[in-house]
């Protein structure tokens, strides 16, 4: 089924067009599933056609997304900024993809810039934190309009979660980012040779030089109570699932692990009460992984 989407995606200019801008349309009410779509297209359109035709599909899905964005809040800039990154950030993985063969190198490079974003963000603003008090609130009070009413200090809960939400936003951007770079790779395989995504997913690693910024940020994050470092965290973390998940294909295609654990994994990723241990049992079998895989091994 999958083979036959991109085929006719990839047939005619205008369908790539036309489906990423009907992905980009319902990207704002179902966030991760069409948000990655929309960014998919254009990364499929990139490696299978050309970069223009890449371009053009990128922009009718970011048109279509921003249209959205101004028609319920004129005044959110930071969020059509947003739209820009998460649907033109793949098609710039994938221009990269092109030139070097690499896709170890695009994931390096997706987790070293959403980390110096979220470093950034840190840096320009004098209180990070304070940027989504108002907005946590209002989210409060209608929660709580609606019946669903909290217990304890909603102004310490507030406090709490706007220290956290820049990290959980940039996690959220690395694995949108990284799912559409990685399922538009896969159609592309699809169509030129089956089975190279998968060869060339199962050697995702953060490397030496990552893997050490990784481990010195865990340590200082048992040390310090630094919003910064907590958000770093988040986006370790997501690195990390990804690069554990690549190690369970990996030991699946090994003959390790058996087809239905990989399934249940898949399974336990996308329910909300086990998606976070999930998520951590991942970034600790990455973390292992990173250090004790073998360099030169290839499965």
């Amino acid at each position: 089924m999958h083979q036959a989407i991109a085929a006719w995606l990839t047939e005619r200019p205008w369908r790539a067009a036309l489906a990423a801008a009907i992905c980009g349309t319902f990207s704002l009410q179902m966030l991760m599933p069409f948000m990655v779509l929309a960014g998919a297209i254009p990364v499929l359109v990139a490696l299978k056609v050309e970069s223009k035709q890449a371009l053009v599909a990128a922009a009718t899905a970011a048109a279509a997304a921003i249209w959205i964005v101004v028609s319920l809040a004129p005044d959110a800039s930071w969020l059509i900024a947003g739209v820009l990154i998460l649907i033109f950030g793949p098609v710039l993985l994938a221009l990269l993809l092109k030139q070097t063969g690499s896709l170890n190198l695009c994931f390096q490079v997706a987790v070293a810039a959403v980390a110096v974003a979220v470093l950034g963000v840190h840096l320009g603003l004098p209180d990070p934190a304070s940027v989504w008090v108002e907005l946590l609130k209002r989210v409060i009070e209608s929660m709580e309009s609606a019946g669903l009413h909290f217990a304890g200090d909603t102004d310490a809960m507030i406090a709490i979660w706007s220290r956290t939400m820049w990290g959980a936003l940039a996690a959220l951007t690395l694995a949108t980012l990284l799912g559409a770079l990685f399922l538009g790779c896969w159609w592309q395989t699809l169509l030129d040779s089956p089975g190279r995504f998968g060869a060339e997913y199962r050697q995702l690693r953060l490397g030496r030089v990552l893997g050490l910024a990784v481990t010195a940020l865990f340590v200082a994050a048992f040390l310090s109570d630094s919003a910064l470092i907590a958000s770093l965290a988040w986006v370790a973390f997501t690195a990390l699932s990804f690069q554990g998940l690549a190690a369970a294909h990996r030991s699946k295609a090994g003959g390790r692990l058996n087809r239905g654990w990989l399934a249940a994994i898949y399974v336990l990723l996308i329910v909300p009460l086990s998606m976070s241990i999930t998520v951590l049992v991942l970034a600790i079998w990455g973390f292992a992984d990173n250090w004790l895989r073998p360099r030169t091994q290839t499965v």
